[in-house]
């Protein structure tokens, strides 16, 4: 059974070598990536860890002992390595070595965090407050104060939680899409309520023609 619990996808192909005379001090970064979906859809805070976790793999050839070693060295707290591991599995693949009670403990660790946030969140707006407590709710906010249709709040919020979208695409979107007919006709009547569009992921809508030509 491998000693390892999590790997990095395709690390031997693109980085290199770990020698048993000297220590790798640096990794390389493809400026390829930027044409990745996959990346171009994570958070700020998934590229973030990404990048740790990759230098944290080098030490060991692109793999990475264990749950706990991620936790200490990024100094980070558990239900937060376990969120992220989960949004970045595209990237670090889990590979073994842990027990079934630890995958229960880390699957329990981003689910508790997640209910207890939910619950925060809610009541923050009932009660007509807003407390950015976490980057979400933060990218919510620049989300909301740019959507042109500011109806039912708490379902927007719940469902922006619930989603997850990437903020950048989400405002490069509603830039162009606050251009086109639909949304300009009848004083807004036809734009989609907040909720509606973020359920609906249209943020990955395309330009009408005659908006591409203008």
């Amino acid at each position: 059974m491998s000693k390892f619990m999590f790997k990095v996808k395709n690390w031997t192909e693109y980085q290199p070598p770990l020698k048993s005379d000297r220590s790798v001090i640096w990794i390389k970064v493809y400026r390829k990536i930027l044409d990745d979906y996959e990346w171009s859809n994570l958070s700020s805070d998934n590229k973030a860890t990404l990048i740790e976790l990759w230098l944290l793999a080098s030490e060991n050839n692109g793999k990475i002992k264990n749950f706990e070693e991620i936790c200490f060295r990024l100094r980070r707290d558990k239900p937060f390595i376990a969120r992220q591991l989960k949004q970045l599995s595209s990237f670090i693949i889990q590979v073994g070595n842990e027990s079934e009670p630890e995958r229960t403990q880390l699957v329990s660790l981003e689910e508790s965090k997640s209910k207890r946030e939910s619950k925060s969140r809610v009541e923050v707006i009932q009660h007509g407050q807003v407390e950015l407590i976490t980057k979400s709710e933060n990218d919510f906010m620049e989300f909301w104060s740019l959507y042109p249709k500011k109806k039912k709040k708490k379902e927007a919020l719940n469902a922006w939680l619930k989603v997850s979208p990437p903020i950048q695409p989400v405002l490069n979107a509603i830039g162009w899409q606050k251009q086109q007919q639909d949304w300009v006709k009848e004083e807004g009547k036809f734009i989609p309520h907040p909720a509606t569009y973020i359920n609906g992921h249209r943020w990955e809508d395309e330009p009408d023609e005659d908006l591409i030509n203008f």
